[in-house]
């Protein structure tokens, strides 16, 4: 998983969230929900690889969906890693 605009890279097993990879790597993600995926402040952009990723929930959908999200736009808290995926935000 890699961070942009930092380039900040780590490998991750399999199904791990994208909130704990970018943890990993030590840069901030907004959170108020213990990543249970009800206030969205962890929304990401995918850059790449965003077929990497599992498919989104009916949980994350529902709060995608109220925040008027882009598709290309998932909860790192839900997102679970499934091969090589860059993200941003726009506070990194």
């Amino acid at each position: 998983m890699r961070c942009e605009p930092s380039g900040r890279e780590v490998r991750v097993v399999l199904d791990t969230n994208l909130m704990d990879a970018v943890l990993q790597v030590g840069l901030p993600l907004g959170q108020s929900c213990d990543g249970v995926a009800l206030c969205g402040f962890c929304r990401v952009r995918v850059l790449g690889g965003l077929d990497n990723l599992s498919l989104a929930g009916a949980e994350e959908r529902k709060v995608m969906a109220a925040q008027h999200a882009d598709p290309e736009e998932r909860l790192a808290c839900c997102a679970r890693i499934n091969g090589p995926v860059t993200v941003t935000t726009d506070y990194w």
